[in-house]
This record gives structure tokens, sequence and C-alpha cells, in this order.
């Protein structure tokens, strides 16, 4: 599977807005920040990633921190990778994608046409992957366990710098709320 996710499909559609966390976290009783959910502590990896939707990693306030509308939010079903895309106004650009891939470790990406560079996102082993051929997209790949990874992709951006500064910073807010496999 290549890295180059960044078409966008039919529309989003959400049943109840929710976070994914950590496998880790539990519910201790104590208050949460609003928008999320803790997991059952019995929960496994592969449930927990099967119910995270990536329109609903982040909540409306935290897209619009980042500078992206969720009204925007575009919704697409790849099979294995789950990808939501948003833009800072309909029609215009740039474009955020949010890809969660299920079934394919970051380790089994076929990168041999890219750019990579070895990074980190919070806690996690992730991938700054570049291309030279679109000067104006960034995307960061990040190691959710053995099975599965996420990536945020910014495009159509005045620079690769522009890129890659929002890149990273999507990325940071979205590591804490998705899913890993402990190990």
């Amino acid at each position: 599977m290549g890295v180059a996710l960044f078409d966008v499909g039919a529309g989003c559609t959400s049943e109840a807005p929710g976070q994914a966390l950590s496998a880790l976290t539990t519910n201790t009783g104590s208050s949460e920040p609003a928008g999320t959910s803790a997991v059952q502590s019995d929960s496994s990896f592969e449930e927990e990633l099967a119910n995270v939707l990536p329109c609903e990693v982040l909540d409306d306030g935290q897209i619009i921190e980042l500078g992206f509308d969720p009204a925007t939010a575009d919704f697409a079903d790849f099979g294995v990778v789950y990808m939501c895309s948003y833009t800072v106004a309909p029609l215009e650009t740039p474009l955020l994608s949010i890809n969660i891939d299920r079934d394919v470790p970051m380790g089994e990406l076929n990168l041999s046409d890219y750019n990579l560079a070895e990074h980190q996102v919070g806690p996690l082993r992730a991938l700054l992957i570049t291309d030279d051929r679109e000067e104006n997209k960034c995307q960061i790949s990040m190691d959710l366990g053995e099975s599965a990874h996420a990536t945020v992709v910014v495009s159509f951006t005045e620079s690769r710098e522009a890129a890659c500064e929002s890149a990273e910073r999507v990325a940071q807010v979205l590591e804490p709320e998705l899913p890993r496999e402990a190990r």
C-alpha cells in the first residue's frame, strides 16, 4: 500500500461525537476534558481501533484551533484506510487529511519514492514524509502498533515548510486522542 492517501470521497457523517484514547487509559471517575471518553480497561487495541472514526477523533473546537473548518469534513472509506479531510473554508485550501489505517503497520508502507525523516510525535515513533514532486505537501505517519498507523497530510499550502508546520501542529493535537497498542 502506498503513502499517497490524499484524495477525498463522500460526505462525512457521524452518529455521536467521541474521542479515542489510549488503551492504557481507564475511567477513574475523575472529570475528563470536554469531548473525551475513557476506554474500558478490558478493551482490546483492535476493538478500540475499529471504533475510531477519523472525522470524530478531534472535536470541532480542536479543528477550528488548527485553522480548519469542521463543516468541511469529508469522510472516505477505502476499505482499510479511513480518512477525513478538512479545508479552511468550503472550496478553499489548504487541505488537511487525517487517515487511520487499521491493517497496515507503518513499517510496511511503500515509501521508496518519498523523502523520509525519522520523527517523534509525543511518545509515538513517526515518519515525516515529503515528495519532491509536490512542494506544498507534508505528511506525518505515526506508529500505532504492530498492525496500524495514523497519518496527517497537509497539502495545497504556499510551501512545504508551511505544510510541515501545519502537519506537525495537527499531529501534536491528534496524538493523545489516538489508540495505540501496548508494547
